[in-house]
């Protein structure tokens, strides 16, 4: 028999779409976040929670933390899980760069991608002082001495950005690696940094209340809130796209119809209004990438990040 769920949307005149999958769910998901709670990944992972059990019926997706080595731990454990459909990993670009950077005992084969939520795309930020109005002040000053940009972490996504920009167009910057955003906006917003790298979900609440400035938006479009800040392929800094990805991915050996299933709630949950007004809320925009899309992702993400790990020398 198949147990169905009703995974439509109420368009007008009525509800539609609907899938099906051989007796499953039948027990609660575990969707496991590789992170502490309060985080980017644990908040958006409890929105979609809350949105997606309102089509479960007896089951759950329950969220749960398992934090340690900058997302090892959590990865880890997904990757060795049964691969039932039932443990689910909160996915983010650091499953690709932690085998390399962190000798994680994993890799990205290791995972079947459902679907990507949320991309969160690379922004050059200044403060709302600074003499660089524009991404040509800020390159022209780079190209004359090395910027001081405050980063998340070495060998972070966002390290690894103003690497690409040193191969892209060969601009250097110093690196002040911070421990959490609040010590980054402190430095920034105080003078002690140029610029930071920066995921525009979190860069763009301060950008709206005047303290930063977005120079550039590494995505393929320009954001609807910024739409004066240009991408950096306007900007000739010969960067398609950089973003930080959030989504869903499951142990490899997990059946296509356990896939099926979970990626279909996944786009249920982004048609939900009230879904995408909390994560607007939360200043996440959501999105909705199917399992194909995510990987294609992935994969862009991969080939570029790869090559600068290894040409700097901090594979391990």
């Amino acid at each position: 028999m198949y147990k169905s769920i009703v995974l439509g949307v109420v368009l007008g005149s009525g509800l539609i779409s609907s899938v099906s999958a051989q007796d499953y769910p039948m027990k609660n998901i575990d969707l496991v976040v590789p992170f502490a709670p309060g985080g980017s990944v644990d908040v958006t992972s409890r929105l979609i929670a809350e949105a997606a059990n309102q089509y479960l019926g007896d089951v759950k997706v329950v969220v749960s933390n398992r934090a340690g080595g900058g997302g090892i731990v959590g990865q880890n454990f997904v990757a060795n899980a049964n691969p039932d459909g039932y443990t689910v990993l909160a996915m983010t670009s650091s499953v690709v760069t932690n085998p390399q950077l962190k000798g994680a005992p994993y890799s990205i084969e290791d995972f079947i991608p459902v679907a990507a939520y949320n991309l969160d795309p690379e922004v050059i930020a200044v403060p709302a002082s600074s003499p660089f109005d524009t991404i040509e002040d800020f390159v022209a000053a780079a190209e004359e001495d090395p910027l001081n940009m405050a980063v998340a972490g070495i060998g972070t996504s966002h390290h690894m950005s103003g690497l690409a920009l040193t191969s892209s167009v060969g601009i250097e910057f110093n690196y002040m690696p911070a421990q959490g955003f609040g010590e980054q906006l402190q430095a920034v917003v105080g003078g002690h940094a140029d610029g930071a790298f920066w995921p525009m979900g979190e860069a763009m609440v301060h950008a709206q209340a005047g303290t930063v400035r977005i120079l550039a938006v590494a995505s393929d479009a320009r954001d609807a809130n910024f739409p004066d800040v240009p991408t950096f392929e306007e900007s000739g800094l010969g960067i398609p796209v950089w973003a930080t990805f959030r989504g869903w991915a499951v142990p490899r050996g997990t059946s296509e119809e356990s896939v099926t299933f979970l990626s279909e709630l996944l786009k249920q949950v982004y048609e939900d209004e009230k879904y995408q007004q909390k994560m607007t809320d939360a200043g996440f925009d959501a999105t909705y990438r199917d399992a194909t899309s995510f990987q294609s992702l992935i994969t862009s993400y991969t080939d570029q990040v790869v090559p600068i790990i290894e040409d700097n020398g901090l594979a391990r």
